[in-house]
Parts: structure tokens; C-alpha cells; sequence
């Protein structure tokens, strides 16, 4: 009994490595080819996620990868009324500027807008720096397989900036990266002075809604001013009067010289009633005292007493000067305040100082050949293990199963 299992065990070794292996006869030697493709579907994981991405990656590092030259500038944006925070603030501020923050990340997402970009393909031919004949298929503008749109454009713009502000100092900076080496510089020249327009912008609108309404204010000062003037004049051509204030004080005067006279006529008149009453200059001196009184009578009716005196018109004359006296003093005080509101908006303003000039690259720091190559290995084995990881504990667990 124990032959017979033994055979039938064996039958059955048998079996199974004749199932698993039909073309095996044993016996016989293998051929190289067949264990050649043997070995690779066995590796079959390996070289798909392995070997075969790290050649195509040393082939497009080594042979097609193209040069990067990059072009720097550093600059910040200041107000001579702000609060300074940091070192160079403080330099800023000793010199009576200061760093405006809040404006520095306004300037930094301008330069990341898609208004920046078409700045740059209007003004400084951005599609024609994109699409160099240096360029690689995989950088260059527009990609082999897709059609140039302002989509693709703006990704490929974002891929060859970097800007960013540094929080404690305020310095904005700014890396442009190209094909050619003067590329790199007129794209760096060109955002920093498309941000300055940008600045300028801002000023101007700041500048006009602070002193709009001053200026304003001036405007209507000044024609209530003329107004009042023309209203005056009018009225010195209706009544005949240039002054009755003056008219009037020397109706005043020839009232008093007169009332003197009176008086001393009256004294005379008296003086001669009591000497000689029969004297033939008692009348004479009688019908002069008369006629004094109603001259200073009538004189006295021109200035008061009716609506045809002088008395009317000089209140109406008087209203008129005391109008055009309040809107000469509102006109100054609007100029006045027309010239504050132009020095503060000037204190206002944002200016944008270049720390560093954008460079002309002497040679690509792009792409890191080298460093890039072993990252792409790195991924890629990491990657494989992972992947074969999981694949072993499916089949675990399909074999307990």
C-alpha cells in the first residue's frame, strides 16, 4: 500500500509541473529565447514602472531637455505715510518712506493675472519668447498634440515666473525663466515696468477721488463768487449808485455842516431879535434859518423816511456786499482745502523702488539634470514598491480565500 501512494503521489508532481509548464519536456534543455520572455513576464512589473520610465527620462534629461536661463529682480512697494515693520522698513522710514505690504501682494497677483499676460503678448511678443525653436516639445508653446488658446498660454506664463513677497521686509521678487537669455531680461524689465503702470494707476485714481470733491466745492464757489458779482453790478446800474454807503455819509456831512449853520443862524437870529427887532436883517436872517431847515429836512428824506430813500438801497447794497464777502471766503476756504486734499493724496502715493535691476543670465541654471534624474528614479522605484506591495497581499488574499 504505501507503493502504491507513493506513485500516486508522484503522478500527481507530475501532473501539476506538467499543467504549469506544458512546453517543458523533461529531459530536454530549455531554449534562451523562451527563458529570456520568461524572465521578463515574471518582470514584467519592474520594467513597466521602472526601467522603462528612468531610460525615457535619462534619454529627455540627457539629449532633449532644453536650457532654462533665468533673470532676477527684487524691488518694493512704499508710501511715505505708512507704518514700517522689519530692517529694511526701518532703512525705509529713516529716509521718509516706508514699505506699503498690502499694495506689495497687490503688485504680486498682477504679475500672476492673466492681465499681466496680455500686457506681455501685446507690448513685448510673449507667444513669440514661448515658442523658441530652443524650446523642447514638452516646454515649448503650444504643445505637438494641443492648439495654441489663451488657456494653454497662461499655464505655460505661470510655469516660467516665480513671484513672491517676503512678509518681514516687503521685498517682492521675481524670476523669469526662457529659452534665450534675453528673453528672461525683457520679460523680468517688462513686469516690473507693467507693475509700475499698474501703480501709476492706482495713484492717479486715489489722487482724483481724493481732491474730486474739493474741486467740486471750488467750482460752485466760484460761481456763486460771479454770480454775486454780476447780481452787484446790476444793481448799481439799476439804482445809479456806485457806493449809496458813501453817498449816503456825505448826505450825512452836508446834514451836520448844515445843522451847524442852523444853529448858529438861530444864535445870530436870536441874538438880533433881542438887539434890534427892528432891524431889516431879522427877516433875511429868518428866511435863511427857514430854508436851512428844509434843506436838512429834504436832506434827511433822501437818506430815511420813504421807499424812494437811500435808507432801502443801502440794506439791499450792504446784503449784497455781506453775500459776496461769504462766497469770497468760501472760495478760499475751498481752494484751501483743493490744496490739502492734492498734499495728502501725494502723501498717499505708492511707489515702486527697484532694489536689483533684472540680470542677463550668463548661462541656464535650468533644468537640474542630475537632480531631476535621480527624483524621476526615486518616484518611480517608490512607486513599483508600492504598487507590488499591493499586488502581494491581493494574492494573499485571494489564496486564503
Amino acid at each position: 500500500m504505501s507503493r502504491i501512494e507513493n506513485n500516486r503521489e508522484f503522478a500527481d508532481f507530475v501532473t501539476l509541473v506538467t499543467a504549469r509548464a506544458p512546453s517543458v519536456v523533461i529531459g530536454r534543455p530549455v531554449s534562451r529565447p523562451r527563458s529570456i520572455a520568461r524572465w521578463l513576464r515574471s518582470q514584467l512589473l519592474l520594467i513597466l514602472m521602472v526601467i522603462i520610465p528612468t531610460l525615457l527620462g535619462g534619454i529627455y534629461y540627457g539629449y532633449v531637455c532644453s536650457d532654462q536661463y533665468i533673470s532676477e529682480t527684487q524691488f518694493v512697494v512704499r508710501s511715505p505715510n505708512r507704518n514700517a515693520a522689519g530692517l529694511l522698513s526701518g532703512f525705509l522710514q529713516s529716509t521718509g518712506f516706508v514699505r506699503a505690504q498690502d499694495d506689495s501682494y497687490i503688485v504680486t497677483e498682477f504679475i500672476k493675472s492673466r492681465a499681466a499676460v496680455d500686457k506681455l503678448v501685446e507690448n513685448d511678443d510673449l507667444k513669440a519668447m514661448l515658442s523658441r525653436p530652443e524650446a523642447d516639445f514638452l516646454s515649448r508653446y503650444p504643445m505637438p498634440w494641443r492648439e495654441a488658446n489663451s488657456e494653454d498660454m497662461f499655464k505655460h506664463y505661470l510655469r516660467i515666473i516665480d513671484v513672491h513677497t517676503d512678509s518681514g521686509s516687503g521685498v517682492t521678487t521675481l524670476s523669469v525663466r526662457a529659452f534665450r537669455p534675453e528673453d528672461s531680461y525683457r520679460l523680468a524689465h517688462a513686469l516690473v515696468q507693467h507693475a509700475e503702470e499698474l501703480i501709476n494707476r492706482l495713484n492717479d485714481r486715489a489722487r482724483q477721488d481724493a481732491i474730486r470733491y474739493t474741486q467740486v466745492e471750488v467750482a460752485d464757489s466760484q460761481v456763486r463768487l460771479s454770480n454775486m458779482q454780476k447780481t452787484l453790478t446790476e444793481f448799481r446800474n439799476r439804482e445809479a449808485l456806485v457806493d449809496p454807503t458813501k453817498q449816503s455819509s456825505a448826505a450825512l456831512d452836508m446834514i451836520a455842516r448844515l445843522s451847524d449853520n442852523l444853529v448858529d443862524g438861530k444864535a445870530r437870529l436870536a441874538a438880533l431879535e433881542e438887539q434890534a427887532p427892528q432891524s431889516p436883517q431879522v427877516e433875511a436872517l429868518r428866511a435863511r434859518v427857514t430854508a436851512m431847515e428844509r434843506q436838512i429836512s429834504d436832506e434827511r428824506a433822501r437818506i430815511v423816511g420813504n421807499d424812494g430813500s437811500m435808507a432801502p438801497r443801502i440794506a439791499q447794497y450792504e446784503q449784497l456786499l455781506l453775500e459776496r464777502e461769504m462766497a469770497a471766503k468760501m472760495l478760499t476756504s475751498a481752494t484751501v482745502s483743493l490744496e490739502n486734499a492734492k498734499i495728502d493724496a501725494q502723501r498717499q502715493q505708492l511707489y515702486l523702488e527697484r532694489i536689483a535691476d533684472p540680470n542677463l543670465p550668463d548661462h541656464a541654471l535650468y533644468p537640474k539634470r542630475i537632480i531631476s534624474f535621480l527624483m524621476l528614479v526615486a518616484i518611480c522605484i517608490a512607486c513599483f514598491w508600492i504598487t507590488r506591495f499591493f499586488i502581494n497581499q491581493v494574492y494573499e488574499h485571494a489564496a486564503h480565500q
